[in-house]
């Protein structure tokens, strides 16, 4: 699942940052989708996102981003994910000049690790939390309208 990013820094080159977090997003997926046949997609993906929060979380993405936790919200049927962004990542005029919006739409429209979940009309959910203010650096939903 491709979820939360958006960095720019001196020292960080912005596709590394792509990199990093579509690595991340697919091992997430791949997590989410080794799941056993007789359990429904919904029961599936809530399982499978708390064993991800138990065994990965949290990871590192890049220098100063963070993904904190992976939640599965059943009564709307959307994957969110959770992301601090610390130090030079933490700047929320860069992270608003690159349009995290269009960024992530392009990221899960174009992914094929959450085909799955697309196909069943799943929403994604990222939100960025700045961790020396203490408030959202972005919020998007990714919905079924924005990527088909």
């Amino acid at each position: 699942m491709q979820r939360k990013f958006i960095v720019i820094t001196r020292n960080l080159n912005m596709g590394n940052l792509r990199t990093s977090l579509a690595t991340v997003v697919v091992l997430a997926v791949i997590t989410l989708l080794s799941a056993s046949c007789q359990e429904s997609l919904e029961e599936r993906c809530a399982r499978e996102s708390r064993e991800f929060n138990e065994k990965k979380c949290p990871a590192k993405v890049a220098e100063g981003v963070m993904l904190d936790s992976l939640i599965f919200e059943r009564e709307n049927h959307t994957l969110h994910y959770y992301y601090t962004f610390s130090g030079k990542a933490d700047d929320p005029e860069a992270i608003e000049k690159l349009n995290p919006r269009k960024i992530l739409i392009d990221e899960v429209r174009n992914s094929t690790s959450i085909k799955t979940y697309k196909d069943a009309g799943y929403k994604f959910h990222y939100t960025y939390h700045s961790a020396s203010k203490n408030t959202a650096l972005a919020d998007v939903v990714v919905t079924e309208k924005d990527y088909k």
